[in-house]
């Protein structure tokens, strides 16, 4: 129950968590398309930003890659924008899982299965009147009535919420204090407008009735346009006066120059070798950030040999050149992971200190070789073999238009060589991909997993045997298959923590399975790929200010535009 659960599904084609299932910005396809749009094609915009002219001015961002065929400003499926418009509780750092005030204040857990927010007083809706308690709590009970709604699917735990003064009750059905990230997530609307609505999953909210700094102010299929919302508690913070969203264009030759040349002050994209393509076409103003958007690793299906055998997948840990992989897939631009599922170093309080190097493998083909050995397979002229003299051969799967997976692919292949395997890669369309991948069909595959800043939502999904569907059944999450009741307990445990050192502690026994039993070998960080112009604004999140992710949708939007200013 990550934050990222909650994109809008105009954000959710292409480019935007190519794993879905994940949620992880990882995968890039060999032809780099805008944004998270469709990959049809379009005609792309060529207005240029305004100039800012103090705080007057419009901030041009890109959105999809095909035409806005529906205005649709509805929170919880609408199109881009509309996270300026919607406040939630708090706002979710996806880099550390801390929480700011929003609608709400302050956060309690009161215990494991209670959770309070205490709400801001004196919000107002922009149609003038009182923003109350009751908004809050009819908007979860309306999430519950329409699932739909619940992409976060927060009703899976909540068994009630209620209103108690200022303050916000939810009563969970089972330990889950990490439930407060999502819960902080959901859009809240107003009960007086979205009560007399019949159906609000297909509501397009016009004209909207909302808290954030921003409202609707024009729309065209190639450019939508959102103006500061005046009765906003958060007006002062936001400077850009306006805020336009730009369709893109899904020819990566034309789209690299729109970006390259202040097309916009803000786009989503992955440029190869980001520093000629884009940064040397105009260097003074023209800037990127790439932070680790989540973790790539080898998926390898648990249930056949030789995956079943935890020495033998550590043994693969060590003989992996994790530099030279993430060299080959994204060209030196995010880091190698370590072998505990954390990213780093936003999560570096979190590192267990009895795992040495903070969890990193170096490559090593004689420890990778003494673990094969413990399980049972050795070296028989140049060829890794079992005890029957058969040689370990097996196919890596990844789609065949994620670019850097298939990099990854192709040097674990030659690495994994190099000590007697036989691997070959098998790149269907994405498609099969992912029906594969969920049905458990696969030997191994390249994936990704985490990048919500929050531990529980991390090890969670990978590894809770609840998640471990037969083989082919489909599995929401851990199509890996793996199983472990004392990891089912940890689980619990971290689940179950009510302050943040507890929370801490309770994963240590986690990474050290993930370092030890190696479920998933962690490779390298999967991207955000953030491209800005200072030409006309500055105040983006970078390596030295990094306030949020790069991204223009949910939280991290919102967070952005209360730090840029202009130039």
């Amino acid at each position: 129950m990550d934050r990222k659960t909650w994109k809008k599904s105009a954000a959710c084609s292409s480019r935007l968590g190519l794993v879905a299932k994940l949620g992880v910005m990882t995968g890039v396809v060999s032809l780099t398309l805008a944004a998270c749009g469709s990959a049809s094609s379009s005609s792309a915009s060529s207005t240029k930003p305004s100039a800012p002219g103090g705080n007057t001015g419009q901030l041009t961002i890109e959105g999809t890659t095909a035409p806005v065929t529906v205005n649709n400003l509805n929170p919880y499926n609408g199109n881009f924008g509309v996270d300026l418009m919607y406040n939630s509780l708090m706002l979710v750092d996806p880099i550390n899982g801390t929480m700011s005030p929003e609608l709400a204040t302050s956060f309690k857990a009161v215990n494991s299965t209670t959770l309070e927010f205490t709400l801001r007083k004196g919000v107002k809706w922009s149609n003038g009147s009182s923003f109350t308690p009751e908004d809050v709590v009819f908007t979860f009970e309306m999430l519950k009535k329409f699932p739909a709604l619940d992409g976060g699917g927060v009703w899976d735990q909540l068994s009630s919420v209620s209103a108690s003064g200022n303050t916000i009750v939810f009563k969970l059905s089972v330990p889950d204090v990490p439930l407060n990230l999502s819960l902080a997530s959901v859009p809240i609307v107003s009960q007086a407008v979205w009560s007399k609505v019949a159906n609000p999953v297909t509501y397009t909210a016009i004209p909207p009735v909302v808290t954030g700094p921003y409202t609707f102010d024009s729309y065209a299929p190639t450019k939508s346009v959102f103006k500061k919302n005046p009765l906003s508690f958060e007006a002062s913070q936001v400077k850009p006066e306006t805020v336009a969203f730009l369709v893109g264009s899904s020819s990566q030759s034309t789209n690299e120059l729109l970006v390259a040349s202040d097309t916009y002050d803000f786009s989503y994209n992955y440029f190869p070798d980001v520093q000629a393509t884009y940064v040397s076409r105009n260097p003074k103003y023209n800037k990127y950030w790439f932070p680790a958007g989540g973790v790539v690793g080898l998926f390898m299906n648990l249930t056949e040999a030789p995956f079943n055998n935890a020495d033998f997948r550590r043994g693969m840990s060590y003989a992996i050149d994790r530099q030279a992989v993430e060299n080959k897939a994204v060209f030196g631009v995010e880091a190698v992971a370590p072998q505990t599922g954390l990213i780093l170093p936003g999560e570096q309080t979190w590192t267990d200190p009895s795992i040495p190097n903070d969890g990193l493998v170096t490559q090593n083909d004689a420890t990778a070789l003494k673990y094969f050995k413990l399980a049972g397979y050795t070296d028989k002229n140049g060829k890794l073999v079992d005890s029957a003299g058969t040689q370990v051969s097996f196919s890596i799967m990844e789609p065949n238009n994620y670019s850097d997976w298939v990099g990854a692919a192709q040097q674990i292949a030659s690495d994994l060589g190099r000590v007697g395997m036989n691997v070959t890669l098998n790149e269907p369309t994405s498609a099969v991909y992912t029906t594969d991948t969920e049905a458990g069909e696969f030997q191994a595959a390249i994936g990704s997993f985490g990048g919500s800043g929050s531990a529980y939502s991390t090890f969670n999904p990978i590894l809770n045997s609840s998640f471990a569907a037969p083989i082919k059944s489909d599995a929401v999450s851990n199509w890996e298959r793996f199983k472990s009741s004392q990891v089912d307990s940890d689980l619990a445990n971290l689940a179950a923590a009510t302050t943040n050192s507890a929370m801490i502690k309770a994963t240590y026994p986690l990474q050290e399975l993930m370092y030890k039993q190696a479920p998933i070998i962690d490779l390298y960080y999967g991207g955000m790929w953030g491209l800005f112009t200072t030409k006309h604004w500055v105040g983006w999140p970078s390596a030295s200010d990094p306030y949020t992710l790069p991204a223009t949708w949910d939280d991290d939007l919102l967070a952005i535009m209360m730090h840029v200013r202009p130039s």
